[in-house]
């Protein structure tokens, strides 16, 4: 209604009106309020009507726990989980999923771990010679990529993210 008006080219105020006091427009609208309260006629009446997006919300918060649940309880995906244990910490934050990222965080990577459970390569043992090369090793420990992990943790910095780098759980 208030845009209409103002298409007319009225000019709209909404002004505060302490009680109802002296405003006649104000003191029918309470004398009507106040029978309509008093009225026997519409006794079971609750006003009780919740907004779609409180709905909506509590949909959504119900999926995430059972998403939660699932995924803590499963068997399957424990280097994933490993990254991102809890799924409402993982949905906020903006990654960019790659074919690369994917592998690296699913544990299905070309590394001497994965390559040498299929028979693939000799060893599993990473090149630095400080344990095997896992994902976890790739991104948390090997030596060879400390330049790299500290370009990764400054580029994160810069673009407001926290460090150091480190696993979510």
């Amino acid at each position: 209604m208030t845009r209409h008006l103002a298409t007319q080219n009225w000019t709209i105020h909404f002004r505060w009106v302490k009680a109802h006091v002296g405003i006649e427009g104000n003191e029918a609208a309470d004398k009507i309020a106040k029978e309509a309260a008093q009225d026997d006629k519409y006794p079971n009446i609750v006003f009780d009507r919740i907004p779609i997006t409180t709905i909506a919300s509590e949909i959504i918060r119900t999926g995430l726990e059972q998403w939660q649940r699932q995924w803590t309880n499963t068997t399957k995906g424990a280097v994933c989980r490993s990254f991102f244990p809890r799924l409402e910490q993982r949905l906020k934050i903006k990654i960019p999923i790659t074919p690369e990222f994917t592998a690296l965080v699913t544990g299905h990577g070309m590394t001497k771990v994965y390559l040498h459970r299929f028979k693939l390569t000799d060893d599993p043992l990473c090149p630095c010679n400080e344990g095997q090369q896992t994902s976890d090793h790739i991104i948390f420990e090997c030596n060879i990529l400390e330049a790299q992990r500290s370009s990764m943790i400054k580029k994160i910095m810069v673009s407001g993210g926290s460090g150091p780098l480190k696993r979510m759980n």
